[in-house]
């Protein structure tokens, strides 16, 4: 596991020369965009100053011409620098962050994977997701990504229906090793209901039959934060033992996020809320920035080490 310590050693010598050389290309490629914009416009407004009286050709269309034309530059350029950042160095930073954590800047966490967690009731109609890493953590395999899941709010009549894909989690969504078959499905869901209705949530998370049933643990700080729904309860508390509902409560007060968690067959599935671009170069500041690269990596340093933080590499069970 990496240490912050020797970070700025490893940005000098590994990253520093490429960050400069992408913010030369990033650079050229903006001003060739703005030329070609200047030149455009220049051109648009040269036409309407000498032939002022003319009516034949519509000078929205120029207008139309030149915004497109910036665009798909824009969008080009965007890409290219987007990509070459990912593979040169984000891919870097996460070997340095474990040696065993590989990257994949288009890949996601399988749509089917995700739904088979079985966190969400909406029927996932739209799925997108990038920035995926995969490794073996101590003895645990773990693997995440960023993952935006939608359902489709359609309206209107008939062939008039509009879609209208509203998106139910944004966030970080990470699958590892339990090294427990699971006889039967657990979900450990944010508690909502009992936060906004007290006693009389608990009611309304009960009636949630679809999930199972409503399991009641002795921890109350734990059941503020969270609800719980299995189709076993004496194993639902078998897997949530004291300790483990500790280490889920800090691990939430770390993220200060939503957590989702799902305990099935052999895998347990997290689910992380955020709206952040975790791996994204900010377009128009410079790459090489220590500071931000820094915080690239202490993002990957908490993602792995929900391996420690859930205690997933202690066998205290056999998988059967």
């Amino acid at each position: 596991m990496a240490s912050y310590r020797n970070f700025r050693e490893f940005y000098e010598g590994e990253l520093h020369g490429d960050l400069i050389r992408l913010d030369a290309a990033r650079k050229k490629t903006r001003r060739q965009t703005i030329t070609v914009v200047v030149c455009s416009v220049t051109a648009l407004a040269l036409e309407i100053a000498l032939i002022p009286g003319d009516t034949s050709f519509p000078k929205s269309i120029p207008v139309i011409l030149t915004s497109l034309a910036f665009l798909i530059l824009l969008g080009i350029y965007s890409k290219s620098y987007r990509d070459e950042y990912k593979k040169k160095i984000i891919s870097r930073v996460a070997t340095f962050a474990d040696d065993e954590l590989t990257y994949s800047p288009d890949g996601m966490i399988p749509k089917e994977e995700f739904v088979r967690s079985g966190i969400f009731t909406y029927s996932c109609d739209k799925y997108e997701g990038e920035d995926y890493f995969t490794g073996k953590i101590g003895k645990t395999v773990i693997e995440f990504s960023e993952v935006n899941a939608k359902y489709n709010n359609a309206a209107g009549p008939g062939a008039r229906q509009k879609d209208d894909y509203v998106s139910y989690f944004r966030g970080l969504f990470i699958i590892s090793d339990f090294n427990k078959n699971f006889r039967a499905h657990t979900v450990v869901l944010p508690d909502r209901a009992e936060k906004l209705f007290g006693k009389f949530g608990q009611t309304l998370q009960s009636l949630s039959v679809s999930r199972g049933h409503l399991v009641m643990l002795e921890d109350p700080r734990f059941e503020k934060e969270f609800c719980v729904y299995s189709q076993d309860q004496v194993e639902a508390r078998y897997i949530l033992t004291p300790a483990l509902m500790e280490r889920i409560l800090a691990l939430k007060t770390k993220w200060n996020k939503d957590v989702y968690i799902s305990f099935l067959e052999s895998k347990v599935y997290i689910g992380i809320s955020m709206y952040e671009n975790l791996f994204e170069l900010r377009p128009f500041k410079p790459a090489a920035d220590f500071e931000f690269l820094e915080e690239t990596l202490h993002f990957l340093i908490l993602l792995t080490g929900i391996v420690e933080d859930l205690n997933l590499n202690t066998r205290i069970w056999t998988k059967e």
